[in-house]
């Protein structure tokens, strides 16, 4: 049996300290898009959606049902008493610090046959009946409610996080969806 030599220490230590180089320059280059970012806007954006969806839309009692009256007032910017949110900015009123995030909450679907799928929608107040219509047909005028509220997102899809839920307004499923940047 031979010891070792200095020369065999030497490759030993430079091996080690070549991999241990590489753990700590290139590991965290991995995990970064995990660790930096929209976490917080996510977690924002996903509780305002349910937020609005289960409760402050909707009745506890029937999540996902969105309760017309209290729907158009918000949308509106009025705060009746028998709703459940303030008055005030949407960020105040569904509990976020306005000079932290912006948001913007929208109600799209199709609601007719000439509709896409994904138009922004409006209350037409004119027909009680009729409720919802796409908001860029000649049936949503000025007297009604477009059902957006808040600032218009960034142009980058990077700068913001968006979540959606699928609920029922008017007996038609739509979409409430919630972006946060």
């Amino acid at each position: 049996m031979r010891g070792q030599t200095t020369l065999d220490f030497a490759i030993g230590m430079s091996l080690f300290l070549a991999v241990l180089l590489f753990v700590f320059l290139f590991i965290p280059g991995i995990l970064a898009p995990f660790t930096e970012g929209t976490q917080e806007e996510t977690v924002v954006s996903n509780r305002v959606a349910d937020q609005l969806a289960k409760s402050v839309l909707a009745d506890p009692d029937e999540p996902f049902v969105l309760e017309e009256y209290c729907t158009v007032a918000f949308f509106d910017g009025a705060s009746p008493g028998q709703c459940s949110y303030g008055s005030g900015s949407v960020e105040s009123q569904l509990g976020l610090d306005e000079n932290r995030q912006s948001l913007n909450v929208t109600v799209r679907g199709n609601v007719s046959a000439a509709g896409s799928g994904d138009d922004v929608l409006c209350w037409d107040r004119d027909e009680p009946d009729t409720g919802l219509v796409e908001a860029g047909t000649s049936a949503c005028d000025g007297g009604d409610v477009v059902l957006t509220r808040g600032d218009a997102p960034p142009k980058a899809n990077d700068a913001s996080v968006t979540a959606s839920r699928v609920v029922a307004l008017d007996g038609r499923d739509v979409t409430v969806s919630v972006g946060v940047w």
